[in-house]
């Protein structure tokens, strides 16, 4: 609407979880070779995800490919799952950039700011993204903790590195 060009895509993200289970697994696992995780809830459930859908998509259907492919690897670390049922499964969007960082600031249209792009991991950055992006809209200047996260890293091929920031490699 204010034609912006953003280096942003969207990909599918999707987990599943499995019915309660006796409880066994106390802290999340994550395999960064097979790229997935696990964790269990208090009631038991086994929730289970992997890395990103390797195509751009903007729906949130979620497939038997991914049921069957996370399922594989969650039976090749742990076998004695065999027998557990998949209860529901469900897919999300994830707005993505090329480095796997957020774009956050100012954008080439006055008065209009941007944050955005951060992905799988922004929920644990929520905080001090608000706090730094009421500096920037407050003071109409980058505050310091965001400045590599302009638009312009793109333009100029100084992009950051966060593809280490998400408990799951892309």
């Amino acid at each position: 609407m204010v034609d912006v060009k953003t280096p942003i895509y969207i990909h599918p993200l999707q987990a599943m979880v499995s019915e309660p289970i006796k409880p066994w697994l106390d802290p999340i696992l994550v395999s960064g070779s097979l790229h997935v995780y696990i964790s269990q809830s208090a009631r038991g459930e086994l929730v289970m995800g992997a890395s990103l859908d390797p195509y751009e998509l903007h729906g949130t259907r979620s497939t038997l490919d991914f049921v069957e492919g996370l399922s594989t690897h969650m039976l090749e670390m742990f076998p004695f799952l065999s027998g557990v049922k998949v209860m529901r499964q469900w897919a999300g969007m994830a707005d993505m950039t090329p480095d796997f960082a957020p774009v956050m600031g100012k954008t080439p249209v006055e008065g209009f700011y941007l944050d955005s792009g951060w992905g799988t991991w922004g929920f644990k950055a929520t905080p001090v993204c608000g706090k730094t992006m009421a500096h920037t809209l407050v003071n109409d200047t980058p505050h310091p903790l965001i400045t590599g996260f302009s638009m312009d890293r793109f333009r100029n091929y100084a992009l950051t590195g966060e593809k280490g920031a998400a408990s799951v490699g892309h």
